[in-house]
């Protein structure tokens, strides 16, 4: 399999696609959580309504979604896609179909199927309509009644039970309230922690970028003298943990790597190991989640 040089320099992945759709992302951390909702949220719905501002944990895509009970900052949570549906919801005068707009929340099943909540009807007769539009519509999807039903999902997944619904668009670090700004670094630390074989990995695989430039020269406290001492080191025998790294770096590697994603999430770097770029930027993207996540199945 290509490292993240060989891929970097192919052609064929100059043009890779840089995907930053909440979608991608299955479980999250949550940053903040305001009950009345933000009025600076930039999805409309979200204003006058409970809502929470979280960080995806597989691309550290910044989103927001309605909680389905409430949340605790820095508290996992999964994530729900929400999904809507125009639906006929009764005959009105005339034989004219009155529809609804129906909210779904939709998590994917370990068995390939889509779970879906809809977690604003409480009417037993527009559930009925629901389930038998919906599942008519797309044989995939399954549509569950209680909410009970989709934590169970959830849970057989691996994942949290409390779930947050997120719509299409992710937020910028500058849609972010106060407080989750403040609440990020401490998050993003804890993700990394609570992942350390994980990151770890991210020592042992790192590639050059260039003939001037490695990956890891990006991270604080790593010139040219430690990176050597690094790569050394490794060849030996992979790093297992955070404290065998720092022995070498003589510095937390935690703090190099929290620096280093905070950087790509305000949009602010050269270069994107972790994070995809803003919408509409050149720099290059390494996506070395992706990598490591490959690379641990393979091992």
């Amino acid at each position: 399999m290509k490292g993240p040089r060989e891929r970097y320099r192919d052609k064929r992945h100059e043009a890779a696609p840089i995907v930053s759709h909440p979608a991608t992302e299955i479980e999250a951390i949550i940053l903040d959580y305001l009950p009345k909702g933000y009025y600076a949220d930039p999805h409309r719905e979200h204003r006058n309504r409970p809502v929470a501002q979280a960080l995806g944990l597989r691309n550290f895509i910044l989103l927001d979604g309605i909680p389905l009970e409430p949340v605790e900052p820095l508290e996992y949570v999964s994530l729900a896609r929400e999904i809507t549906r125009t639906l006929p919801i009764e005959i009105g005068p005339g034989g004219r179909p009155l529809t609804k707009t129906v909210y779904l929340a939709c998590i994917p099943g370990a068995d390939k199927h889509i779970y879906c909540y809809p977690f604003e009807i409480k009417d037993p007769k527009t559930m009925r309509i629901i389930v038998e539009t919906v599942e008519s519509e797309d044989p995939r999807v399954i549509v569950v009644t209680s909410l009970e039903a989709l934590k169970s999902v959830a849970q057989e997944r691996g994942l949290p039970t409390k779930i947050l619904v997120v719509p299409r668009r992710p937020l910028t670090y500058n849609d972010l309230s106060d407080f989750a700004k403040k609440t990020l670094e401490e998050a993003l630390r804890k993700a990394i922690t609570d992942r350390e074989e994980f990151f770890v990995e991210f020592f042992n695989t790192a590639a050059p970028i260039n003939i001037r430039l490695h990956s890891l020269n990006l991270l604080k406290g790593i010139g040219k003298r430690v990176l050597l001492q690094i790569i050394r080191t490794r060849e030996r025998r992979p790093f297992k943990s955070f404290n065998d790294i720092k022995k070498i770096i003589k510095a937390d590697p935690v703090d190099a790597l929290v620096e280093k994603i905070l950087e790509e999430i305000r949009g602010e770097a050269r270069y994107y190991l972790f994070v995809p770029p803003p919408p509409g930027s050149n720099e290059p993207f390494l996506n070395y989640m992706d990598y490591i996540r490959k690379h641990m199945r393979r091992r």
